[in-house]
């Protein structure tokens, strides 16, 4: 016996596609604007690795770690964003004695490349980018510092920053 299958409109078939890809892309868009984030690097703090002008894509919901470049809110300037890259976290201390920096007592060994080529070194009451106190992490704070070691604005000046103030990761550079 012959049965009568009906086959679907081709019309009506390219609509419903053309209607999943644009809802998927709609809901992409979406998405990634509630994951990530983009971030235009303004000044050179953070050279060698990332220039002005460069492009930071930061994930909102990854854990940072040490030696992770995050984006963080300013803890002086409350509209403002900072990009700076982890040093060290809780329970760490934290040191500067003549530009050299300790953590737990030992010397610091950069696993990126830094930038410092100003050879003076000047005195605590000046500015804390060449020698400050040790400094005793607490739970669930970070140590921040720029990847341009002269360029200093950091947690050598504002401080341990706690982890509500990360925005988010920096997951890709462009």
């Amino acid at each position: 016996m012959y049965t009568y299958e009906e086959k679907p409109d081709p019309k009506l078939r390219l609509l419903k596609a053309v209607i999943f890809l644009s809802a998927g892309i709609i809901a992409g868009m979406i998405a990634a604007r509630i994951f990530v984030l983009p971030y235009n690097a303004s000044d050179d703090s953070m050279k060698p690795n990332i220039s002005p002008g460069d492009r930071a894509i930061i994930c909102r919901f990854k854990d940072p770690s040490p030696g992770d470049i995050v984006l963080v809110k300013s803890p002086v300037e409350p509209d403002r964003a900072l990009l700076k890259r982890i040093m060290a976290a809780e329970g760490d201390t934290v040191e500067v004695r003549n530009k050299i920096i300790y953590v737990n007592d030992s010397v610091y060994r950069f696993k990126w490349k830094t930038n410092s080529s100003d050879t003076r070194v000047f005195p605590m009451h000046f500015t804390g980018r060449d020698t400050m106190p040790a400094v005793k992490l607490e739970r669930r704070q970070f140590f921040l510092l720029n990847d341009n070691l002269d360029n200093s604005f950091d947690s050598r000046n504002f401080g341990p920053v706690d982890d509500e103030a990360v925005i988010g990761v920096m997951i890709y550079k462009m």
